[in-house]
């Protein structure tokens, strides 16, 4: 290949010298590139002279691919380029399914307006994918993360809310403190991918409360739909919750008791870290998860 741009960018400026000053290089290496190009390929290239250079037919043959190559090179050099500066492609996602439906696909309209010329393929999954065998440009976690060689950005606490219609606290009446629950119909969310139901999260002295099911559902997302059923009580995400508690369709109960679990984050492999598509997305969804979190 050195000896391709050495021939064609001789051809180009009509010197050994010239083409050297192009390449930062001395004449006589430029013309030793040359050399050893038409001993690989066992042809004369150039007629050599002390006042000019001309080709041979045989260079005449090369210098139309050759030119070609290099071009296409420069054409893929530049688009490269390109592609790490704007933001293009297809941007493979994985993401909690109840974050995914409430926050992230709601944001999508809003980021391919800003960045048309990106595809994005979202999976909507509550399974801890592996980024690097899954191939995947980013992921959307919750809870602590481990120690690993991963780029992660911390969005905020991953914030819950203990709640309940008006017509089940009419009804049942309203828990003073996490140790109320055990008279009271608790609806909690079964992990599809282990079968355990999930531990309600409460501060201080009421830390690690046990709570009794009376009502369990494998939709993390249908949490909500319970709750506005009258069904009983939930701990749900507050981004899950949050509309309904600000139209006065549920009621939050214990907010003094109830405590976050962990964190939000935005994964990706360090590998992506200059990939314009993906320094995009970390940026526009942790601005949006910022905001509803």
């Amino acid at each position: 290949m050195s000896g391709l741009v050495a021939f064609s960018v001789t051809l180009e400026h009509g010197s050994f010298a010239a083409a050297g000053r192009k390449l930062g290089l001395s004449a006589s290496a430029v013309g030793k590139a040359v050399d050893r190009l038409e001993q690989r390929l066992g042809v004369k290239l150039l007629t050599r002279t002390t006042r000019s250079l001309t080709l041979t037919d045989e260079g005449e043959i090369l210098y139309r691919y050759a030119s070609r190559i290099l071009s296409d090179l420069q054409e893929a050099e530049q688009e490269l380029l390109s592609a790490q500066n704007t933001p293009q492609g297809r941007l493979k996602i994985s993401v909690p399914t109840v974050m995914g439906r409430c926050i992230i696909l709601q944001a999508v309209n809003a980021f391919s307006a800003e960045f048309p010329d990106v595809t994005l393929d979202i999976s909507l999954d509550d399974l801890k994918v592996d980024l690097i065998e899954g191939g995947y440009d980013l992921v959307v976690r919750l809870g602590e993360l481990e120690d690993s060689n991963l780029y992660a950005r911390k969005i905020g606490p991953h914030a819950f809310t203990t709640c309940a219609s008006p017509s089940y606290v009419k009804e049942y009446g309203t828990p003073q403190t996490p140790a109320d629950l055990a008279d009271h119909r608790c609806v909690l969310y079964r992990f599809p991918t282990t079968g355990l139901t999930e531990k309600w999260a409460f501060k201080g002295a009421y830390r690690g409360t046990r709570v009794k099911p009376w009502l369990v559902i494998n939709d993390g997302g249908a949490l909500g739909s319970a709750a506005l059923a009258g069904l009983g009580i939930v701990q749900a995400p507050r981004y899950l919750v949050a509309e309904d508690i600000k139209a006065g369709r549920l009621i939050s109960l214990l907010d003094e008791f109830t405590d976050d679990r962990g964190t939000v984050s935005v994964v990706w492999p360090s590998s992506r870290t200059r990939v314009a598509r993906v320094r995009a997305f970390v940026n526009f969804i942790s601005q949006c998860l910022a905001e509803k979190i």
